[in-house]
């Protein structure tokens, strides 16, 4: 297990986390975020925009690559440049906590607390956003994670089943559990952008695969997953992504806690958490776990 601050994609400035499995690498210099996820000696499964690699201080915001945290629902305001130097906290050498100043246009602070295991893949990272001000409409947190080309998401799926009224009569009479089969189970959301009959959408009994495809435009899907899972393949290595749900909030988006964005360079892996008004002082917390897994 090691923590150091060395140079690296471009930037004087980057946080190493790794122990004997996997490797992090997380900017100084801009952010916050982590531009690199890897297994030792293996490649980086997150998508990075080498023109924008070891830049900083640009007058608009830079996509970079790899993950980020945003606010919710899209606004001009979640597109505020995270180009200046964060301030960090090495709690330990498998832990930090980064921190960028109030936003002027939001009034918001964002902190990204990362936690590696001492032995596995598994990351924790707990994304936070503060109010410096009254805010008058609902907000959430929102972890954009960026995956390089040519994988496949994979989303798991409440299971499909007949209609009562399909179910052979045996099954009618035998006490079925009819409430399930008559109320929705999968709930989604749809962009003006979003075209269903998308070739890149491999809709399974069990699961959506959504491949990216260097040759097509851009499409999105919103979901409320209660199943909680996510998962990427690219490379032959699988990235999952846990996040939450609770029934009882409500999240942004039509109600989404998970939404995932493709377009001919990347994949987007997205969570949101509930929308929460904050008064001056507030703050939320919004929690992914990580693996990465040879596919």
């Amino acid at each position: 297990m090691s923590a150091e601050i060395r140079p690296a994609m471009g930037w004087k400035q980057v946080l190493v986390l790794a122990n004997n499995e996997v490797e992090l690498l997380i900017t100084l210099d801009v952010g916050p975020r982590i531009i690199s996820y890897r297994h030792q000696g293996g490649l980086n499964v997150f998508k990075t925009f080498d023109d924008q690699l070891g830049t900083s201080g640009e007058a608009d915001w830079q996509i970079r690559g790899g993950h980020r945290l945003w606010m919710a629902p899209e606004t001009t305001s979640s597109y505020f440049p995270d180009n200046q130097p964060v301030s960090f906290t090495l709690m330990d050498e498998n832990h930090v906590c980064l921190r960028t100043p109030a936003e002027a246009e939001s009034g918001i602070e964002k902190e990204i607390e990362i936690i590696l295991d001492k032995k596995t893949s598994s990351v924790t990272l707990n994304h936070s956003i503060s109010a410096t001000k009254d805010m008058s409409s609902g907000i959430a947190p929102w972890g954009l994670t960026v995956l390089k080309a040519g994988g496949k998401a994979i989303i798991p799926m409440p299971r499909r089943s007949l209609h009562p009224n399909d179910l052979p009569a045996t099954e009618q009479n035998a006490g079925h559990d009819l409430d399930l089969n008559l109320l929705p189970n999968r709930k989604m959301s749809l962009w003006a952008y979003t075209n269903l009959t998308d070739p890149r959408f491999n809709w399974c009994a069990d699961r959506l695969e959504i491949s990216q495809d260097a040759n097509m435009p851009s499409t999105k899907l919103g979901f409320l997953h209660q199943l909680q899972s996510a998962h990427y393949e690219v490379d032959g290595y699988r990235f999952s992504k846990t996040i939450d749900y609770r029934q009882d909030a409500t999240y942004p988006d039509g109600n989404c806690n998970l939404e995932i964005f493709t377009d001919g360079e990347m994949l987007e892996l997205e969570s949101l958490g509930p929308l929460v008004t904050l008064n001056k002082g507030d703050r939320i917390v919004h929690t992914e776990d990580w693996s990465l897994k040879r596919s």
